[in-house]
């Protein structure tokens, strides 16, 4: 069973692995050895947020760029003390999660990334609606952030702990110029951007979803955004899909 890749090549800068799930037991998580002077990785495997947080800021201390794709996501992203210095670029796909998964564990990759510029989250709409009101929220301690400049979700939905990230963003970061809060799916072409006449399809259950995404941006959310932040909302298109609640 492949557990250990050796690394010979010292000047490596560029990685991008995939695990596959026949190769491995439940678990057992790909160790890539020290990874000194490595600036991208690109990687694809079950619960890569846990991975990435709990081992590459000690083998790959350099990386600036951080592109993850998650098939199974089901254990929340650890708090741990290690930092990723360097990481300028971080990128999370998220293609299934698990009913229980924190979203707000994902703070733990904000809070450790002090050089951080670029927080792109993509991920399915498929959540249970927020109640209460912001007095609900769980705070975390914050952690000043100077550099982060822009923060996107795409595939934005009602889970609370999903608002609880982004809150916790918006309230951390002095640098923020721009946020994007995407209630579309990932990758769906809007007729306005192509030649076609219709939009990309979306099921009736996200339509629902992107409408409550939207009540739970204006109530909990649109308050927190500074003066100084642009905040770009993005909903399906009125012409091509009918919302109700």
């Amino acid at each position: 069973m492949l557990q250990d890749i050796e690394n010979k090549a010292q000047n490596l800068r560029t990685i991008y692995f995939e695990e596959f799930p026949a190769l491995y037991s439940p678990g057992v998580s790909l160790r890539l050895g020290e990874l000194l002077h490595l600036n991208n990785i690109e990687m694809r495997c079950n619960d890569a947020t846990c991975y990435a947080r709990s081992e590459l800021p000690s083998i790959a201390p350099s990386l600036e760029t951080l592109t993850m794709s998650s098939l199974c996501e089901v254990t929340n992203a650890p708090t741990a003390p290690s930092k990723f210095l360097h990481l300028k670029y971080l990128c999370i796909h998220l293609y299934r999660v698990s009913p229980a998964y924190d979203y707000f564990s994902l703070a733990s990759f904000f809070d450790a990334s002090p050089s951080l510029e670029i927080f792109s989250l993509n991920e399915l709409m498929e959540h249970d609606w927020i109640s209460g009101g912001s007095s609900d929220l769980r705070q975390m301690q914050r952690h000043c952030h100077h550099n982060l400049q822009r923060f996107k979700i795409t595939g934005f939905g009602s889970a609370k702990s999903l608002v609880e990230l982004t809150c916790y963003i918006l309230e951390s970061t002095l640098s923020l110029k721009c946020i994007m809060l995407d209630t579309t799916l990932q990758g769906a072409f809007r007729c306005s951007d192509s030649k076609s006449k219709k939009c990309f399809s979306m099921p009736k259950g996200n339509i629902m979803e992107a409408q409550k995404a939207l009540l739970a941006i204006k109530k909990y959310i649109e308050t927190k955004v500074p003066a100084t932040v642009k905040l770009n909302v993005v909903e399906p298109c009125r012409r091509c899909h009918t919302i109700g609640v």
